[in-house]
């Protein structure tokens, strides 16, 4: 089950015995949890919750809370953070005695404790017996990432859920300066909530404001400037990345990554594919390649295969001398100046 369904189940009191939250969207994974957080009075906290990182902590710990009667109430809320036992790269954290018992615990969960595991990865390890037991007997919440395709439509639906609003130019302003990241936009959110008060509309300054901008977005602005032949304004805004302490090699890398996504999306245009298809494609958000074939119709392909290799051998000069930074992006400069279409 996704997360909203899982508040709406615990509001109800509809609450199982075992849960496993599986996946590693962090903000899903925090909100499912504040869930469990809310099943107990202040008061039975103090003595029936218990939370253990069990990356730490062992699973005889964990059995002893399990298995512990409630104090106050009818339960008792237990919650493990990443038990890396149950992956493939953490079968050696715990003894195969200790998995065992869980395993043993996972088949019959106590009716008295709710014990939720929260595992931040992609997939644990289905080899092992007690996953098996974990999945046939828990409730799985999914928090996995969230695609890159639906994260507006996820977001705008959070916003709204909180009686704020927002204007479709403005929400990809903001994926774009959060690099179509849910958490990261989640997160966010907060600060933009209490600068849009009392009239509960983000505005587009708010966000400008607000939001930090990214090493990739300050990239973008350069590729930006270039599209749109500012070319002395791309320039500046380059010399100002060095100058704040930016690493040549991983400027150089970012702007390589934008290039090939410009010819990528010029290629599959030419091809017919919209941007939708294409995003999917390349599986890039559709925001970004909405940017990308924006700034791709200012250019020719071979301009743009000609930027791109340019940067390409910029790399190679970076790794094995240590070139003038500058004189290197002022090619890329010059080659785009030549052609214009």
């Amino acid at each position: 089950m996704d997360v909203t369904t899982l508040k709406k189940q615990l509001a109800q009191g509809t609450v199982a015995p075992l849960y496993l939250i599986l996946g590693t969207e962090t903000a899903l994974q925090d909100s499912a949890l504040a869930a469990f957080d809310q099943l107990l009075t202040a008061d039975a906290k103090t003595m029936d919750y218990a939370r253990l990182d069990m990356s730490t902590a062992t699973i005889a710990e964990l059995l002893d809370e399990v298995s512990s009667m409630p104090f106050y109430g009818e339960r008792r809320v237990v919650i493990a953070k990443d038990p890396v036992f149950l992956t493939g790269n953490g079968a050696k954290t715990q003894s195969k005695e200790a998995i065992a018992a869980l395993a043993d615990y996972f088949a019959q969960p106590s009716p008295t404790t709710t014990l939720v595991l929260s595992a931040p990865y992609e997939k644990l390890d289905e080899r092992r017996k007690a996953t098996k037991q974990l999945r046939k007997n828990a409730v799985l919440v999914d928090a996995q990432q969230i695609r890159s395709e639906v994260v507006n439509s996820q977001v705008l639906k959070v916003i709204q859920g909180q009686g704020y609003t927002i204007a479709p130019a403005t929400l990809e302003l903001l994926v774009r300066k959060t690099e179509a990241n849910y958490s990261t936009i989640i997160a966010q959110l907060p600060k933009l909530y209490l600068g849009a008060y009392p009239g509960k509309e983000i505005t587009a300054p708010l966000v400008q404001d607000l939001v930090p901008e990214t090493l990739t977005d300050n990239v973008f602005a350069v590729t930006d400037a270039l599209t749109h032949q500012h070319f002395a304004a791309a320039t500046r805004a380059f010399q100002e990345l060095l100058a704040n302490g930016e690493q040549p090699l991983l400027l150089n890398a970012l702007l390589l990554s934008q290039f090939r996504l410009l010819v990528q999306v010029k290629i599959l245009g030419h091809k017919g594919l919209n941007q939708n298809a294409i995003a999917k494609e390349l599986s890039v958000h559709p925001f970004r390649v909405k940017l990308a074939l924006r700034s791709a119709q200012a250019w020719p392909l071979p301009t743009l295969i000609a930027s791109y290799s340019e940067l390409v051998h910029n790399e190679e000069l970076y790794k094995s001398s240590q070139p003038d930074p500058v004189t290197l992006f002022l090619r890329v400069v010059h080659g785009l100046q030549k052609t214009r279409g």
